[in-house]
């Protein structure tokens, strides 16, 4: 059983294609089941205006905005997705499962911009009670991206892949290495594979939290 009724914050992060929606709402529903947990999803770019706007650049939909200000975007995104959902929720004593969030603009936005600058400007968000650093392969990324829709974005391939993977690697340890709860999952394994790692790590993280 868990000690006492405290929201937590779960981020699950990894490169594209690794996995992330399928295991939110699957442990989303093991929480439900196993601890009588309401977790409530969210993603980034979030659901809010900014969220959408990004989601449009990323889509190609929109064109012409320079690097620096899509990492902007994504810190203010995140801030405004902090005060008018995250934080609310954790109040409430709920939990809080995200697809996505501050390791994924150091791993991609650091590719174009300096990755000291982007932690400066994602200083501010939430740090999330527990990480989970799904990690798969650009190929594996790929063939699954390739075979669940018709249109990539634009970080979609695979030499970009290979250099977000490695950013993500880096983030990993020096997160681990600070002491921050993360856990490393092997996404190269089926999906029901990867959900009992996952619960796994989680049961651990919740009885000794």
């Amino acid at each position: 059983m868990i000690k006492e009724k405290k929201g937590k914050f779960i981020v699950l992060e990894g490169i594209d294609g690794s996995g992330l929606s399928t295991q939110t709402e699957r442990l989303k529903d093991y929480l439900r089941q196993a601890y009588s947990v309401k977790a409530v999803l969210t993603k980034e770019p979030s659901e809010g205006p900014i969220g959408t706007l990004i989601r449009q650049i990323l889509s190609s939909r929109v064109i012409g905005v320079e690097e620096s200000s899509l990492a902007l975007l994504f810190a203010a995104d995140r801030l405004d997705h902090n005060h008018n959902k995250i934080t609310p929720i954790l109040e409430k004593g709920d939990f809080v499962i995200c697809d996505r969030y501050v390791w994924s603009s150091l791993a991609y936005q650091s590719l174009s911009n300096d990755l000291a600058w982007v932690k400066e400007i994602n200083k501010n968000a939430l740090v999330p009670d527990l990480t989970i650093f799904i990690r798969v392969r650009p190929e594996t990324s790929l063939k699954r991206i390739h075979d669940s829709r018709f249109k990539t974005e634009i970080f979609e391939t695979k030499e970009i892949l290979a250099k977000v993977l490695a950013n993500y690697e880096r983030i990993f340890e020096q997160c681990q290495n600070r002491g921050q709860k993360v856990i490393k999952i092997d996404g190269e394994q089926d999906p029901q594979s990867v959900q009992n790692d996952i619960i796994k790590a989680v049961d651990e993280f919740l009885r000794i939290c």
